[in-house]
């Protein structure tokens, strides 16, 4: 996946370790990983979403559509919901990926 503007904020070493330590075909294990690209996008977008005031919505969405790998998304973040919003998306990030680590745990062992 090319490089969008919350990428410095993820650290997902650990569950591409995992997933390539599966018994499983690379094909699967390139699905798995993308997946887990998907939700920690999906997680992310859905999290900014809900912090960022409705009439901010478009601006931001066509941003990250336009320009996904643009570091001024994260001043916009900044000024229209905290000086930290770094720091939470981090936050959440870990959350998310705990959340998956959990799952595919469970799933490995069925």
């Amino acid at each position: 996946m090319p490089f969008i503007f919350y990428d410095h904020l993820v650290y997902k070493s650990d569950i591409v370790d995992f997933i390539d330590s599966l018994e499983e075909p690379d094909n699967q294990k390139g699905k798995a990983k993308q997946l887990v690209d998907d939700i920690i996008h999906q997680g992310i977008i859905e999290f900014i979403l809900d912090r960022l005031h409705p009439s901010k919505h478009q601006t931001f969405l066509s941003q990250v559509e336009d320009r996904p790998y643009d570091p001024e998304i994260i001043s916009y973040l900044k000024q229209h919901i905290s000086p930290e919003i770094e720091a939470e998306i981090s936050s959440h990030v870990e959350k998310l990926l705990e959340d998956v680590k959990k799952d595919l745990l469970i799933s490995t062992k069925k």
